[in-house]
């Protein structure tokens, strides 16, 4: 219900049109169409008194009560959809007749998206304004700060600008004002290896600039830091390699931040040992400008910057760069604007507590409790946030290259958030299944388990000398299980759970992440890494990786002779008769031994043409089958259609002396709830000498808020001793 005092006022940014049966209205915010062939004559009627001067009691007094209805409805609804506001509410201001006919279009594109227009503008224009850069295109900043009417603009000119510039940035003369109460002063300059020094100079600011036109990513850093710390207001242009960088905006209550962002586009480089000396957090004052840095990408940048400033501060629609970054190609002009997530290294915004062996505990209670995920909805919302070439935590989620019959297949490339100088294939996983909505999961989730067990946080681990100084839990180091180069010595430590007694268990780091082993294999490092939709799930998966393993441990090492499986009468899943089928079809010779070892968990060795391409091990014997027979599919497709990339691994093959022709149908009466397979599994390990340790893979909240259940089991035969 609209109040009879409010004074209706139509927007600067309407536009309407007549229909045969109706009205058209469109603004900056949305479209409209209302039907009544009368509406039109109707609107153009009121139009005069629709200027925030004249109360609805005024419009509609004298009017029967059919036509008083029809004008409020249709007030009612231009003021629901935003195309007029009502003046009556409108905060007081204080801005002269002269500023707001100079400013006029700042402040109708103010009033498309917000009320009380003036008085936002106002708030805009007495903010403290504190610009900071060198070059030509820190010159059109002030400039452009000045056309947006702010009042008080300090500026620093950096000690670059001095070496070959040609910029007259430090000169105020070449500064006019737009109005008479606009001031511009140049300051000291501070120095930039005083941290205390840079601090004293934006202290008295409510937002900073930065804008340079040469990598100083070091003062980049500090200023993104020192303004988060001080809560102001902050947003920089960066240029680098013939692109620029504007973003993101920093403000007291905005998520991530710049370095955020840059730490992201490091891990996302596609030559790191080439690139990173140009991207790491080091000032480049010599660097040359880019050569196709001129008049107009300069104006581009400078009014990009102070143009979200505008919309921020007098929230006139969205801000861009609030939690993105926008990259403009200097040679083209082309711009694409970049989401990111918060960056767990981050020394600016990210203050991760060291943990205790209490908090430890706590945190897998939560885990314990949580509700079990949605798998079709998982990945559903936050897709589009994961993925991005530049800022994300996968680059690319593939199909295209791919045969797609009879299996999907997906490949994801993973960014490189510890910088490792690895080969640009290693950061691939690869996903396939019959139905390519699964195999797309798979893929997401593949990848997110290995994105997870890549990234360590160091601040999250104790020292050596830390655990040495306090009676701690810890597990000794020599009697890890698949470990094949133990440590000499132990640096770091982190937080286990002992599946067996709840407690938790200090043991070395580098077992746990593999960016801090260098000396480890590759199917060491992510062997015994799983995520499920609960925390039981996740655990199972995991110890499933460590029971095959050990499966094919034991394997080496037999005497006896393995029954083939009677396919045609074992039990499968119905995707496992397709499968079967499919590899019937395709002629080739297909044979599965039944190799489970002293653990009573299933395990088979699906073997083509007498080699075997795959073991599987799950609780269940039609899924252990499926998974060998799936993969064996994959290896099949890879050969026949020539893309190798997606081939399976090559396994350990047995002996044609242990293998028999005898047929036997595979059966075992193990749990179907994950917290019972849990509870049998961990009493199968401990019946055979082994203790299994998780430890969450959480060091990104990024995943861990879409996948909370990622870990790691770790299994040995070793016995508790106070450190």
């Amino acid at each position: 219900m609209l109040a009879q005092n409010m004074r209706p006022k139509l927007k600067a940014d309407l536009c309407y049109i007549p229909l045969h049966d109706g009205l058209y209205l469109r603004s900056n915010n949305c479209g409209l169409i209302l039907k009544g062939k009368s509406l039109y004559r109707l609107l153009e009627h009121l139009l005069p008194n629709l200027n925030g001067k004249v109360t609805l009691e005024e419009i509609t007094d004298g009017l029967d009560q059919n036509r008083k209805r029809m004008v409020t409805n249709l007030i009612e609804k231009l003021f629901a959809h935003h195309f007029l506001q009502d003046t009556s509410q409108d905060q007081p201001h204080a801005l002269r007749p002269v500023v707001r006919e100079t400013y006029s279009p700042d402040i109708t594109f103010i009033d498309s998206f917000q009320t009380s227009a003036p008085s936002r503008f106002e708030c805009f224009r007495n903010k403290r304004l504190l610009l900071i850069g060198s070059g030509l295109s820190f010159t059109l900043l002030v400039q452009a700060s000045l056309q947006c009417g702010v009042k008080q603009i300090d500026m620093i000119s950096t000690p670059e600008s001095k070496k070959g510039s040609k910029s007259s940035s430090g000169r105020l003369d070449v500064f006019a004002p737009h109005d008479s109460e606009q001031i511009v002063r140049v300051i000291d300059t501070p120095s930039w290896d005083n941290e205390t020094s840079v601090l004293a100079s934006i202290q008295g600011y409510d937002a900073i600039l930065h804008l340079s036109e040469r990598p100083m990513l070091a003062r980049a850093q500090l200023l993104n830091r020192l303004c988060i710390e001080q809560r102001k207001t902050f947003i920089q242009a960066i240029m680098i390699d013939d692109h620029v960088w504007v973003g993101p905006l920093v403000g007291p209550d905005t998520g991530g931040c710049w370095e955020c962002a840059w730490r992201r586009l490091q891990a996302n480089l596609t030559n790191l040992s080439e690139q990173f000396s140009r991207y790491e957090f080091h000032d480049q004052p010599i660097a040359s400008p880019s050569r196709f840095l001129a008049m107009p990408i300069a104006t581009m940048t400078a009014n990009r910057l102070v143009f979200e400033l505008f919309k921020y501060f007098t929230q006139a629609w969205f801000t861009k760069t609030v939690g993105n970054i926008v990259d403009i190609d200097l040679e083209t002009l082309i711009s694409k604007s970049h989401m990111f997530l918060p960056h767990p290294h981050c020394l600016a915004c990210q203050h991760p507590i060291l943990p205790t062996a209490s908090s430890f505990l706590e945190q897998i209670e939560q885990l314990q409790r949580q509700s079990p995920i949605n798998p079709n909805t998982l990945f559903e919302e936050n897709i589009a946030r994961y993925i991005d070439d530049r800022f994300g935590l996968f680059t690319t989620l593939d199909n295209n290259h791919f045969v797609q019959v009879p299996l999907a297949v997906y490949k994801i490339h993973l960014s490189n958030p510890m910088l490792r100088k690895c080969q640009y294939e290693l950061l691939d996983v690869i996903a396939v299944d019959t139905d390519m909505g699964e195999a797309r999961l798979r893929a997401l989730q593949r990848a997110s388990e290995r994105y997870a067990a890549t990234l360590v946080d160091r601040r999250r681990l104790l020292p050596c000398e830390r655990v040495h100084q306090h009676v701690l839990p810890t597990i000794s180091t020599d009697q890890w299980v698949g470990i094949k180069q133990p440590l000499p010595e132990v640096s770091t430590y982190t937080w286990a759970l002992d599946l067996h007694r709840q407690q938790a268990y200090l043991v070395p780091a580098e077992y746990v992440f593999p960016a801090l082993n260098e000396t480890a294999q590759e199917i060491e490092n992510e062997r015994g890494i799983a995520s499920g939709m609960t925390w039981e799930e996740a655990i199972c998966q995991a110890l499933l990786d460590w029971c095959n393993y050990l499966s094919i441990e034991q394997l080496k090492d037999a005497h006896h002779s393995f029954l083939q499986v009677d396919l045609a009468s074992a039990p499968m899943t119905p995707e496992g008769t397709h499968l079967y089928r499919l590899l019937k079809v395709a002629a080739e010779q297909l044979t599965i031994y039944d190799v489970t070892g002293t653990l009573q968990v299933p395990t088979f060795a699906t073997c083509l043409n007498g080699m075997v391409i795959a073991y599987s091990t799950h609780f269940d014997v039609a899924q252990a089958l499926k998974m060998g027979l799936e993969q064996a599919l994959q290896q099949l497709q890879a050969e026949r259609c020539q893309q190798p990339e997606y081939a399976v691994a090559p396994v350990l093959d047995f002996p044609l002396t242990r293998r028999r022709n005898q047929l036997h149908v595979p059966q075992y009466m193990l749990p179907e709830a994950w917290p019972d397979r849990q509870a049998w599994l961990l009493r199968t390990l401990q019946t055979n000498g082994l203790r299994a340790l998780a430890i969450p893979l959480n060091h990104d909240p990024a995943v861990t808020q879409v996948l909370s259940a990622i870990v790691r089991v770790l299994l040995t035969r070793t016995e508790v001793k106070n450190g």
